[in-house]
């Protein structure tokens, strides 16, 4: 009985510290934003070069599967921001995360360039201009 009343203990003081823990490492938007900003010029070079393209699940793709080491690192780093504000969105106007997701690749392909790669309904990596957008 005591080493259950023990672990219950243990168990509520170690969730009450995560919670005044968490808002430590909870990221603001603004400061997922001004992450995905300072990123944004060079994901817009691999966006030219054809290295990175805007994918259906509304995060950043790799085109080809032989893109430098820096270029994947800088897919990952973009998805781990866009998946934050995803969530951030999600919650402050109660849409799942998927339709945050889908209104963000739709945007993001409105923005892409014609000769920025995108993926098409089968998941093609195919450029903008060929959608015929």
């Amino acid at each position: 009985m005591k080493t259950t009343h023990k672990v219950v203990r243990i168990f509520v003081l170690v969730f009450f510290c995560g919670l005044m823990t968490a808002p430590a490492f909870a990221q603001t938007k603004q400061e997922v934003a001004a992450s995905m900003r300072d990123r944004h010029p060079a994901l817009m070079a691999a966006k030219d070069k054809g290295q990175v393209g805007e994918a259906w699940t509304g995060l950043v793709g790799l085109v080809s599967a032989n893109a430098p080491a820096s270029v994947q690192k800088l897919v990952d780093a973009e998805n781990h921001d866009r998946k934050l504000l995803f969530r951030i969105i999600a919650g402050e106007t109660s849409a799942s995360l998927q339709e945050v997701a889908r209104q963000n690749r739709i945007r993001m392909y409105r923005l892409a360039k014609g000769h920025h790669f995108v993926q098409d309904a089968n998941r093609n990596w195919v450029k903008k201009k060929d959608l015929g957008w």
